[in-house]
């Protein structure tokens, strides 16, 4: 005879799987040494982060990778933690052919950007946010005892924005980027 419990039991483990697919959500909790890293690469996009804690530490993270990779990550350590995101993204368009004999049509940058955080910290919290499509938006909120260093640039073939912050002791720090025509801007 069959156990039922463990066939619905099979059955419930394997849903989530052939579902979510393209989703990881982690919760460590640990009073030692913990260490996490993900990273995403699409077709002009990137992803890649790694977090890792020691002595009494959680880390959360949920990633998502579709058309858009939206992750959302928290740390929170009473000692050290080292944190590392950086996430790139580019759109092309491939150019129209010219009258020129010379001139082929070619794949065209039209906009890129970069982002970039880089810390270490004697105890604290940390958490980001990341939407990644054709616009995006990061969100870096720290708070703690360390050094936390943010890079950012984009270029949109008219215009390039660079962007740096470091911070070093106690730090409360919150970032907003965002690229793209995000929300209609």
């Amino acid at each position: 005879m069959v156990n039922r419990a463990g066939i619905i039991l099979l059955v419930l483990l394997f849903i989530p799987i052939i579902i979510g697919a393209d989703s990881v959500t982690s919760s460590i909790t640990c009073n030692g040494a913990s260490f996490v890293s993900s990273s995403v690469v699409q077709p002009g996009a990137t992803w890649s982060e790694r977090l890792s804690t020691s002595d009494a530490g959680m880390i959360i993270r949920d990633l998502f990778a579709g058309e858009t990779v939206r992750t959302n990550s928290v740390v929170r350590s009473q000692g050290p933690m080292g944190i590392f995101e950086y996430s790139t993204a580019r759109t092309n368009k491939t150019g129209e052919k010219r009258g020129c004999l010379f001139g082929s049509p070619e794949n065209e940058t039209l906009n890129r950007y970069e982002t970039a955080v880089l810390g270490l910290m004697s105890q604290g919290s940390y958490s980001s946010m990341l939407s990644q499509g054709n616009a995006s938006r990061f969100l870096v909120h720290a708070n703690g005892t360390g050094i936390l260093l943010t890079r950012a640039e984009s270029d949109d073939g008219s215009q390039v924005m660079n962007h740096a912050s470091d911070a070093l002791g106690d730090l409360n720090i919150t970032e907003e980027m965002e690229f793209g025509d995000y929300d209609g801007i």
